[in-house]
C-alpha cells in the first residue's frame, strides 16, 4: 500500500512540476479597435484588413472584446496565409472570444476582421505573444 501511495504522490508531483516548467506568459504586442457603425452594401466596406509579420514557431493569442457601446455584433477574426484561412475564432455556430495561432513560417499574414451576421459592432482585438517561462 505504501508503494502505491508513493507512486501516486510521485506521479502527481512530476505532473505538477512539468506543468510549472511549461507555463507560458503572454506578452502584449498590440491592440486594434474595429468599429462598424453602418453596414454597407459593398462587403469590403464592412471589413477591417491589416497585415502583420509573424515569426516561425511563435504562438500568438488573439482576444476579442465585443459590444463596446451599444453595438450588437461579434467580431470574427481570420488569420490568412496566402488567401487561406489558417486560424479563426468562429467555426460554424461556435464562437470564441480567445484563440491561439502557432506560426509555422515567418512571413506576412493578413488579418481580416468582420462581424457575424452582417451586424454593426465595436470591438477591441488584442494580440499577445506567448512565451515559455
Amino acid at each position: 500500500m505504501r508503494k502505491i501511495l508513493f507512486l501516486v504522490f510521485a506521479s502527481i508531483s512530476i505532473l505538477l512540476l512539468s506543468n510549472i516548467s511549461f507555463a507560458q506568459k503572454d506578452v502584449f504586442l498590440k491592440e486594434y479597435k474595429f468599429e462598424l457603425k453602418k453596414v454597407s452594401e459593398n462587403q469590403y466596406e464592412n471589413e477591417y484588413f491589416l497585415t502583420l509579420t509573424l515569426n516561425k514557431n511563435s504562438i500568438y493569442k488573439f482576444t476579442i472584446l465585443n459590444h463596446i457601446g451599444d453595438f450588437p455584433g461579434d467580431a470574427v477574426v481570420e488569420v490568412l496565409e496566402n488567401d487561406k484561412v489558417v486560424a479563426t475564432n468562429a467555426m460554424g455556430e461556435k464562437y470564441f472570444d480567445k484563440f491561439m495561432f502557432k506560426c509555422t513560417k515567418t512571413g506576412f499574414y493578413d488579418i481580416l476582421i468582420h462581424y457575424k451576421d452582417n451586424k454593426t459592432g465595436s470591438s477591441l482585438i488584442k494580440l499577445f505573444l506567448m512565451q515559455n517561462t
